[in-house]
């Protein structure tokens, strides 16, 4: 039977959107569910040419208001000179705006460590969420909303894997701890956004270690494996690393101490990223 041009593109575009569905729908993860609308751009004074490939993203609450916020991430404050990729607002809209491209590094993420990688502001890109205090103020699901579709799409961009999505007080143990404790990382990771233990693990760790806790160095040795880096290994630097692992993956109490559960999350953690057992660990 004869078709029209028109109902010819008609139906091609029917079968296009049919097929682009099924494929979301079967890897929702892949699939932010609406592009980010950049609501307005503002110019950064802290941008410099980027020296290496993105691979990490980083994630930072403002301590300060909006247009606070906005003032300081350009590089116009007039003590510390920072700057920033993306801003997520806390307005009712929670609209996102952009400070500098991503191919241009910015001067967010300050002495940072991670892994074998130091200074991260040239591997990373930038997230500030306007936020008083993450470790007080709980973070509107709406704002959350934008958040996960912003990291969506820059994860899915340059492949980050999921060890490299961080807080700023991952990578800066004991000077930072944004965006928080009450920051919903879980909740990202079931979105595909970072990394998260699987429940079967930490359950398996709690009967072992309801019997007997592993030694501090041990634990500490995994977080180490894992990505995070003591600046020494005094007392006091190992209490703000575990301090630094609670604030991301065991918010409701940061205490650096090393307790059932919070052992139990790292040797999770470890067996799933590190492909190895907590035996294997560094001490």
């Amino acid at each position: 039977m004869y078709q029209s041009a028109s109902s010819y593109r008609n139906n091609l575009t029917l079968i296009l959107s049919l097929f682009l569905f099924a494929g979301c729908a079967s890897s929702p993860k892949q699939c932010p569910r609406d592009r980010i609308k950049i609501a307005q751009d503002f110019p950064c004074q802290e941008v410099e040419p980027r020296k290496q490939p993105i691979r990490y993203l980083i994630l930072h609450h403002t301590a300060a208001s909006l247009p606070s916020s906005i003032q300081m991430l350009q590089g116009k404050g007039e003590t510390n000179k920072v700057g920033i990729h993306y801003l997520v607002c806390n307005q009712p809209q929670h609209q996102v705006y952009r400070f500098a491209p991503e191919h241009l590094a910015t001067s967010h993420a300050g002495k940072s460590a991670w892994r074998q990688d130091q200074s991260l502001n040239q591997s990373s890109v930038g997230i500030e969420i306007v936020n008083l205090d993450g470790n007080l103020n709980p973070y509107p699901p709406s704002q959350i909303a934008q958040i996960i579709a912003l990291c969506q799409e820059i994860i899915i961009r340059y492949k980050i894997d999921p060890t490299h999505v961080l807080a700023h007080s991952d990578i800066s143990i004991g000077r930072k701890k944004d965006p928080g404790s009450l920051f919903p990382w879980k909740e990202l990771a079931e979105a595909g956004i970072g990394a998260w233990p699987d429940e079967a693990d930490i359950q398996k760790f709690q009967t072992l270690y309801a019997k007997k806790l592993p030694d501090k160095k041990e634990i500490v040795g995994q977080l180490i494996d894992y990505g995070y880096r003591p600046f020494d290994s005094s007392e006091m630097s190992m209490k703000l690393t575990i301090e630094a692992f609670q604030r991301h993956f065991r918010g409701k109490k940061v205490d650096g101490e090393i307790d059932v559960e919070t052992a139990s999350m790292v040797s999770a953690l470890h067996t799933k990223y590190c492909q190895a057992l907590p035996s294997t660990a560094k001490n």
